[in-house]
């Protein structure tokens, strides 16, 4: 089984392509939000207990992020994880993230469509079209720009270590900015492989599915041969 983390404004509708090659799980994480504060570190607790013993981990963004906590939290129980651009930690800024989240969450509480399109025109997106979360779900939208800010997350790197299982992490060539991070931070882990895809930005599963799904394919078939 692979739990598949879909990322900011997402849905777990995004991972319907995969169904056809994989037995997947897509946890709707703005229930989880639902009448509840949950942190990064407890969102990725949470998404740990609901799976079971060797299953997958796959995370794009925000869901990278909150994969790479749930492996933090029990790496012994994932068979193995997939990152696609996610964000390791800020070293600086913090507080700048923080205001600039607190802007995104007060414009997702006041103006649903206002907030998609702005979202949606940030040169790291632009160009690439994905089903966005609904209407429902813009309150919990709003709160996890709050409680799952990147200001809010802890810099990782010291602690990747303690992550063993095997990860494949996934950056897009044109997506120079997280394509960097990775090139910096998969290192730090043991069993780590870091593959960058051509032609591909920030949504590389989405511009490129065929390689994508190849990529997964590969990487658990090496697995198995282990």
């Amino acid at each position: 089984m692979i739990h598949c983390l879909h990322g900011a404004v997402g849905t777990p509708e995004n991972w319907n392509f995969l169904k056809p090659h994989f037995t997947t799980q897509a946890p709707h994480l703005w229930q989880h939000l639902r009448g509840n504060t949950l942190s990064l570190s407890q969102i990725g607790q949470k998404i740990t207990s609901l799976a079971s013993q060797d299953d997958i981990l796959l995370g794009y963004s925000l869901g990278g992020r909150i994969a790479l906590h749930a492996l933090l939290h029990e790496p012994q129980k994932w068979k193995a994880a997939i990152i696609i651009s996610a964000h390791p930690g800020l070293l600086e800024g913090q507080q700048a993230r923080l205001t600039s989240d607190q802007k995104w969450a007060k414009q997702a509480a006041s103006s649903w469509e206002d907030f998609l399109t702005k979202w949606n025109s940030q040169s790291i997106l632009s160009g690439d079209s994905l089903q966005q979360a609904s209407i429902e779900n813009q309150l919990e939208v709003s709160k996890s720009f709050q409680l799952w800010s990147l200001g809010k997350q802890e810099n990782l790197r010291p602690r990747f270590p303690e992550i063993t299982t095997p990860i494949l992490w996934l950056t897009g060539q044109d997506d120079h900015k997280f394509t960097s991070l990775a090139n910096d931070a998969t290192p730090l882990l043991p069993a780590c492989q870091h593959q960058i895809f051509p032609n591909c930005g920030h949504r590389l599963p989405w511009q490129d599915q065929d390689r994508f799904i190849d990529a997964i394919k590969s990487f658990i078939g090496n697995l198995s041969n282990h």
